[in-house]
């Protein structure tokens, strides 16, 4: 075992509720530490989103000391306990899982069953050295510690320092229990910057084919934390160079080798991303600030886009309705966009309505991405300074000539009725006044008399 006795706890109350879990279990004569993620990213200095706990205590046992438990997989020893938070607001849900070895993974995921054992042999279940350190948050008379003590029974510690990224055991036989840890090896390895070692990697291209088995649920929930991080460009590179991309990506991986065009629209895209500045006026119209995963989704497929709809798209990644929405109108912007020339002077009507939807930035970015004439470049950083520093009052000002107004005049809904609209708000937008916004507005509708009410 090697232990090191330097890793300060976060203030956060997450922090704060997980170290009053395992003090509690331990009052009550359980062994329990903080595990997994929350470890490894106190190791390297990082904010821990959440904190897990592991227990000798069953769920029983530990269901009987708090008051408020949610038993998320008691078959598997798993319970969710939730303590108040210290300043009020909602309660502050700390993973608790029991101590366990798994035996069998028929379905290619889930232990067949687990039997309740010790600290030791539950870490040496996990997927990888990293993820395989226990922390001690508590002193010997059981109060919170300055200096908490890592345990270490599979040299996550020195692998962390080596930069390196190993499966705890044998290789094979971890990936043979759940095939989503091959892609959340490439996930870890790309979000700490790791070099996979070498018998992984191996093992990783020999049960790559197993991914197949895998619900496209989980692996769209690994792939989406991947691409929308700023670590994308390596993820592309390692889920290629580990041979998951051919397994997960056929068609796109056949029209770009090696995932090189692929690498370089997102590597664009993150160079492009902070290039427009929101302007402090409230009502200014938002320009993107990080990679939403409609965005990332659009610019991996783009070059297939004639291939493939963006309905397909949402449903193979399990993205929301809202998020397929935005992927839609993402790629629909972009193409509605890609034929105006580079900005010279104030966008016409047409031109504005494009930019003044919620997705256009995005749809600014993709084309950025896709682009490489500086020319084209230079036009569309311009567009998106432009958009960044607009109103939402200059450009979908309040209408001068109103449906009701044309009805007032005895004319009915239809094609020449919409149009009119249409006429007087492309005055407006040019900054014409309400008399030529009006006089717009009766020259389309006398194109078409039939509209009249009788």
């Amino acid at each position: 075992m090697d232990a090191v006795a330097h890793i300060r706890l976060h203030t956060s109350e997450a922090c704060q509720a997980a170290v009053e879990v395992v003090r509690t279990l331990r009052a009550a004569g359980h062994s329990a530490y903080l595990v997994g993620g929350c470890v490894r990213d106190l190791v390297l200095g990082l904010d821990p989103k959440d904190y897990d706990v592991a227990t000798s205590a069953s769920p029983g046992e530990t269901c009987a000391l708090f008051r408020h438990v949610v038993e998320v997989g008691v078959a598997f020893g798993v319970v969710r306990v939730r303590l108040p938070a210290l300043h009020g607001g909602e309660f502050i849900e700390t993973e608790v899982a029991t101590y366990r070895a798994e035996v069998g993974h028929s379905d290619g995921r889930r232990p067949d069953t687990v039997r309740f054992t010790d600290a030791r042999e539950d870490v040496l279940r996990r997927d990888f050295t990293l993820n395989g350190l226990l922390l001690d948050p508590l002193t010997p008379d059981g109060q919170p510690a300055e200096q908490c003590l890592v345990v270490d029974w599979v040299a996550g510690l020195a692998d962390l320092q080596a930069r390196v990224l190993r499966a705890i055991g044998d290789p094979v036989r971890r990936f043979e229990e759940d095939a989503l840890r091959l892609v959340r090896a490439a996930r870890f390895a790309s979000r700490f910057g790791l070099a996979v070692e070498p018998l992984t990697a191996q093992a990783i291209r020999a049960a790559a084919p197993s991914l197949l088995r895998v619900s496209a649920e989980r692996i769209a929930g690994e792939l989406g934390l991947m691409l929308t991080g700023c670590d994308a460009v390596l993820a592309l590179t390692l889920l290629d160079d580990l041979g998951l991309a051919a397994t997960l990506w056929p068609e796109l991986c056949t029209a770009d080798p090696q995932l090189a065009a692929c690498r370089a629209r997102f590597h664009a895209l993150l160079r492009e991303l902070p290039g427009a500045v929101a302007q402090p006026h409230p009502y200014a119209l938002e320009p993107e600030t990080r990679v939403r995963l409609p965005l990332a989704v659009a610019t991996l497929w783009w070059p297939l886009r004639d291939r493939l709809s963006p309905d397909d798209l949402a449903r193979q990644w399990r993205l929301s309705n809202a998020d397929g929405g935005h992927l839609r109108d993402i790629w629909g912007l972009a193409r509605a966009l890609q034929p105006w020339a580079p900005a010279g002077k104030a966008p016409g009507p047409p031109l504005v309505r494009l930019l003044r939807q919620p997705d256009a930035d995005a749809a600014l970015l993709l084309l950025l991405a896709a682009t490489r004439e500086p020319a084209r470049l230079q036009g569309l950083r311009s567009l998106r300074l432009l958009r960044a520093g607009s109103t939402r009052d200059n450009w979908w000002p309040k209408p001068m000539i109103t449906g009701d107004r044309l009805l007032e005049l005895g004319h009915a809904p239809g094609p020449r009725f919409r149009a009119a609209l249409t006429a007087a708000e492309d005055t407006q937008l040019r900054g014409g006044t309400y008399e030529a916004a009006f006089a717009a507005a009766l020259a389309a509708l006398e194109q078409e008399q039939p509209d009249k009410l009788s």
